[in-house]
C-alpha cells in the first residue's frame, strides 16, 4: 500500500491496509521508505536527487506515479512504485511544477498540472502530452499577480474538481486569485466574496475542499487563514490572529465530513526570522464543525523549528494515517487518525513549498543560495 508525502499534488491515498510504502518528496529528490514487519519506517531508496520535487501524485487505476519539480525539474512518471523515472513533457512551456491532479471523468481519466508562470495544463493520455489552458490569463487584475520572494512571479498552487459536475474547476493562484471555470478550463472567472481591505495578503490562496454532500459548500485556505463559502456566501473562520493563522495542508476526515484538519504556522515565512534563531512554530489542529473551532490534534508533536510544508493521508477502512514533514528535513506520522503522533525519520534534505526552507538557513547560506537561483533563472530565460 502506497502514501505519499509532498506540499502539493495529490496528497491522498487509499488501500485496503496500512501503507508500506511511502515517498516524499524533498529538495533532493524523492525518499523512499518501506514499513517494517514490526511497523517502524526505513529509508530504502533515493531517485531523482538532483531535482526540488513539489508535487507528488498516484493514479491509481494505471497505477503510475508522477512527480513534479521546482525550476527546470519538469514532469517525471513512473510505472513501478517509483524505482524507476521517465522525463515526460512534451507540450509544457514551463517545467517550474507547483501541483498535479487527477480526475475521473465520464470519458476516463483526465491528469492536470499547474505551473509558475501561472499556467494550467491538462493530459488525456496518463501525461505523456500536455495541453495548455491559457484563458485563465483572461481575467481581470492579473497585472496583480505576485509571489513575496524574487523573482515575484505567481503559481498555480492547487487544483480543485466539484465533485457532482466534472467541468466545473477552481484553481488558486498564489498570489492574486481564486479562479473558477465552469465549462472544463475553456473559461474563467475570478471568485470573489472572501477579500477584505484589511487583509495583508493579497488573494493569496493555498487550498480548496469541497463538502461532500454539498459540493456547493467548501473551504479555502491561505495567507489570511480559512474561509467557508456556503452557496456563495462567504464567512472568515480562521485569521492571522489564530494559532494556525498561516494554513496550507489541509484535509476532511473521512470518517466525518464536519471533521477537518489543518497544519501550519501562526506567522507567515517572513516572521519566522524575527526570533533570535528562526523557528516556525507549525502544528496541526482539527475542528469537529467544519472549521468554526479548533483543537490540537493528538499528541506526540514537539515544538518543531522548520514548517510543516507537506503531509499527506492514507484511508483505509478502519482509519486513516498522516505523514507532516518539515523545512529542516523531518517527517512526523500517525497511524491511528492523528491521535499520537511519533518522529518516522529526520536529517533529511527539506520538504520546502519552493524557497520557503531558506528562512531556516544561516544568513550568508541564504543568499548563496538566491544567487545561484537567480543566475539560473537568467540562464534559463535565455
Amino acid at each position: 500500500m502506497l502514501a505519499l508525502l509532498s506540499c502539493n499534488g495529490g496528497t491522498v491515498t487509499t488501500g485496503d491496509g496500512p501503507a508500506t510504502r511511502l515517498l516524499a518528496a524533498t529538495l533532493h529528490g524523492v525518499h523512499i521508505f518501506a514499513r517494517e514487519p514490526g511497523g517502524e519506517w526505513r529509508l530504502v531508496d533515493r531517485k531523482l536527487i538532483d531535482h526540488h520535487i513539489s508535487a507528488l501524485l498516484h493514479e491509481p487505476k494505471s497505477g503510475l506515479l508522477f512527480a513534479g519539480g521546482h525550476y527546470d525539474t519538469g514532469l517525471w512518471i513512473s510505472a513501478d512504485e517509483g524505482e524507476n523515472w521517465t522525463p515526460c513533457n512534451e507540450g509544457l512551456e514551463s517545467r517550474h511544477i507547483y501541483t498535479l491532479a487527477a480526475q475521473q471523468r465520464p470519458e476516463g481519466t483526465v491528469l492536470w498540472l499547474g505551473t509558475e508562470p501561472p499556467m494550467l495544463y491538462r493530459s488525456t493520455d496518463l501525461g505523456k502530452t500536455w495541453h495548455a489552458l491559457p484563458a485563465m490569463l483572461k481575467v481581470r487584475n492579473t497585472d496583480k499577480w505576485t509571489f513575496p520572494p524574487p523573482p515575484h512571479i505567481a503559481h498555480v498552487k492547487n487544483i480543485a474538481f466539484h465533485p457532482a459536475r466534472p467541468d466545473d474547476i477552481y484553481i488558486c493562484i498564489e498570489q492574486g486569485a481564486l479562479l473558477r471555470s465552469t465549462d472544463g478550463g475553456e473559461s474563467w472567472d475570478e471568485v470573489s466574496g472572501y477579500e477584505s481591505g484589511e487583509d495583508f495578503f493579497y488573494n493569496d490562496n493555498h487550498r480548496v475542499l469541497f463538502r461532500p454532500s454539498d459540493p456547493d459548500d467548501f473551504l479555502m485556505n491561505g495567507g489570511e487563514g480559512l474561509y467557508r463559502s456556503r452557496h456563495g456566501v462567504w464567512t472568515h473562520l480562521t485569521t492571522r490572529d489564530d494559532r494556525v493563522g498561516y494554513p496550507d495542508a489541509m484535509f476532511l476526515d473521512p470518517r466525518d465530513e464536519n471533521g477537518v484538519i489543518m497544519a501550519g504556522p501562526q506567522n507567515a515565512p517572513r516572521k519566522w526570522r524575527e526570533q533570535d534563531s528562526p523557528m516556525a512554530d507549525p502544528t496541526v489542529l482539527y475542528s469537529k464543525d467544519g472549521g468554526a473551532t479548533w483543537d490540537d490534534l493528538g499528541t506526540g508533536l514537539p515544538r518543531i523549528t522548520g514548517n510543516i510544508e507537506g503531509m499527506g493521508m492514507h484511508v483505509r477502512p478502519d482509519g486513516f494515517s498522516l505523514y507532516a514533514g518539515t523545512a529542516t528535513g523531518e517527517i512526523f506520522h500517525s497511524d491511528d487518525c492523528g491521535e499520537h503522533w511519533s518522529l518516522l525519520a529526520d536529517r533529511l534534505p527539506p520538504i520546502s513549498k519552493g524557497g520557503h526552507y531558506r528562512w531556516f538557513l544561516s544568513d550568508e547560506r541564504r543568499a548563496e543560495i538566491e544567487a545561484d537561483l537567480r543566475k539560473q533563472k537568467i540562464a534559463a530565460a535565455e
